[in-house]
This record gives C-alpha cells, structure tokens and sequence, in this order.
C-alpha cells in the first residue's frame, strides 16, 4: 500500500507537466519521486512501466486513469516491445501532442517508441528560431527535432544512419501538415556526412548533436560519447555558420555536466556563449542528460 500511494502523490505532482497542447509526461521518476528503480511515462493516456532488471512492475489501479499500461526492463541489451499489463491492447501507433506538434508512438516497435521526452525543453526552444533558418539534425532518430524546426519555417535536413526511423519521421512530418519532400532525410554515417558536407562547403545555422552513448557504423567503427565526442564536436564546426548555433547533447549518467561542459570547452572557440538547459520538471533528481545552447 505504501508503494501505491508514493506512485498515486507523484502522478497527482504533474498537473503542472500537462497542458491542452501536452498530453506525454514522465509520471514516476525513480529516485527522483522516491520511487527507485520505477519509471512510469505517460503518451497520451498509455502507460509505459520501466523496471530495473529482476523487478517486478506494480499494479496500477484502473481508477488512476490510464487507458492501457505496458512494461519493459530497463537493459542495454533488451530490444523486445513492452508487455502488455492491462487496458486496451495497443495493436497499432498513435499519436501524442507535445506543444500543439504531433508525434507517432509505437509499443510494438521495440526498445524504444518514438520520442523521449526529456528533450521537451529543447524541442521548444528549437521552434523560437523563426523562419529562413537552416538546421542539421544529426543522429535524428524519428525527426523530432526537424519537425520542432520545420513548424516554425525552418529548412531542415534529418540525418540518421537507419532508414526505418528516418521514414517514421517522415510520417511525423505529415501527421503535422508538413511536407518532406521541402526537407532533406539522409541516410548514413553522421561523421561521413559532415566531412561531405565540409567539403561541397555547406552551412547550416544550427546543428543539433545529440549522439548514442555508444554505437557502431561500418562507416567510422565504435562511437564512445565520452571519448569521441570532441572529433564530433570539429565536424560539426566545420558546417556551421559564422554566427550559428550548436545544440550539444550527452545522454550519460557517468558523465557529469562539469565533464562535458569540459569536453565542449576544449574543442570551441575561445568567445562562446556557452548556456545549459536543464531537464523538465517532471524529471526531478535527473542529471543524466546533459544539454548546452552554444552561440557562437
């Protein structure tokens, strides 16, 4: 009854995440909310359960207000959809709305279901832009970042080294009344394709980083964040513009923002301006995303 009621006064704390245009939060945020080990994430009334392996998920009365609840281990090797606990049986995507934009989620699709909302913050600060802008997505997963940039008129290119994420964004664009055919999807290896980039001299006004902690292309081998994101960091300099600006992203519990701040600091220019953005409210006592605005 104890662990029922801290779930029940977490999920009452986040009237405040919501909003007519909002309808995704993170409910339960672990340590955070005193509830270790168990995250709940709410996409539009479907609830995803995240337990540490060898944890049980609790059971959440139907009278909270969910719609259908599903559950999955938290591990770095674990790549099956959620389970299904009770509610409706998500056989097909739906649609969430984060700040008046839509977004496709998907149970069945895996590991993961098509947006992380702790990158909210930046999503809405990305749409303040303003038009005739010109923004490189990098390691864009579903495109969510583009389709933040594509609503408020910017020219966006969504670059990912998987097709299927880049065609998932590609919906998400016309679930949101944008056209893809007015912004470039790529598909390949990022490192390779800011060389490219470098060499037929273009130029964006903002590049967003936002990289794996780890992952592997045939293309450049092993990417480690920590250790390889100073050469990422020299590419993307090198096709942004006099002026722009750099969204830097780490998403590493071992990594402390002091130490990436480092890692940025040592690989820009001396004259930067140099902000982080912090995570949103409903993700209390988390540092593991670490997010710097750079103006150059």
């Amino acid at each position: 009854m104890f662990l029922q009621d801290k779930i029940e006064a977490s999920i009452a704390r986040r009237s405040r995440s919501r909003s007519p245009d909002t309808n995704v939060c993170r409910l339960v945020n672990g340590t955070g909310d005193g509830l270790d080990g168990l995250i709940i994430d709410d996409f539009a009334g479907r609830w995803l359960i995240s337990v540490k392996e060898g944890a049980e998920s609790p059971n959440l009365a139907p009278g909270l207000g969910y719609r259908a609840v599903y559950s999955k281990t938290l591990s770095k090797n674990e790549k099956s959809a959620p389970a299904h606990l009770g509610g409706d049986q998500l056989t097909a995507r739906f649609s969430v709305q984060e700040n008046g934009l839509s977004y496709w989620i998907d149970f069945q699709s895996g590991y993961s279901q098509g947006l992380f909302l702790d990158q909210r913050l930046n999503r809405q600060r990305l749409r303040k832009l303003g038009p005739s802008k010109t923004v490189l997505n990098t390691f864009a997963y579903t495109c969510s970042f583009g389709v933040a940039a594509a609503s408020a008129g910017a020219k966006a290119v969504n670059l990912d080294l998987s097709q299927h994420y880049l065609e998932w964004g590609q919906e998400n664009y016309r679930l949101n009344g944008l056209e893809p055919e007015e912004s470039n999807f790529i598909y390949g290896d990022v490192f390779d394709w800011l060389d490219r980039f470098a060499k037929r001299n273009r130029r964006f006004d903002l590049v967003v980083l936002d990289p794996p902690t780890f992952s592997r292309s045939k293309t450049s081998g092993v990417f480690r964040a920590e250790k390889d994101y100073g050469a990422l960091l020299q590419r993307a300099l090198r096709v942004i513009e006099p002026g722009g600006i750099l969204l830097c992203c780490l998403n590493a519990h071992h990594v402390s923002a002091t130490e990436f701040r480092y890692i940025l600091k040592n690989g820009l220019p001396s004259r930067v301006d140099l902000r982080q953005m912090p995570m949103p409210d409903d993700f209390p006592g988390s540092d593991y995303l670490k997010s710097f605005w750079v103006h150059l």
